[in-house]
């Protein structure tokens, strides 16, 4: 009896030390999701921000682009 008793609480104690070191292991791979996650949606934001900037430097390129054919047409105009 006291052999079973035994043989018991080391298979429970084998159960609790496996049941820790998966909580371990799956608490590692959560942390390395998350800091999977932030470094795309960082490189995302980056990418999105570098293309919001050329967009941005274009329209100001086409804006000017316009104010001199329009200043080219005006002076045609009084010529």
């Amino acid at each position: 009896m006291f052999e079973q008793k035994e043989q018991r609480r080391v298979e429970m104690k084998q159960a609790i030390e496996k049941s820790r070191k998966n909580q371990i292991i799956r608490a590692q791979k959560e942390e390395d999701a998350k800091k999977l996650e932030n470094v795309e949606f960082s490189e995302f934001w980056k990418l999105r921000n570098e293309e919001l900037a050329i967009a941005e430097q274009q329209e100001r390129e086409e804006e000017r682009q316009r104010r001199v054919e329009l200043t080219n047409y005006l002076k045609m105009q009084t010529a």
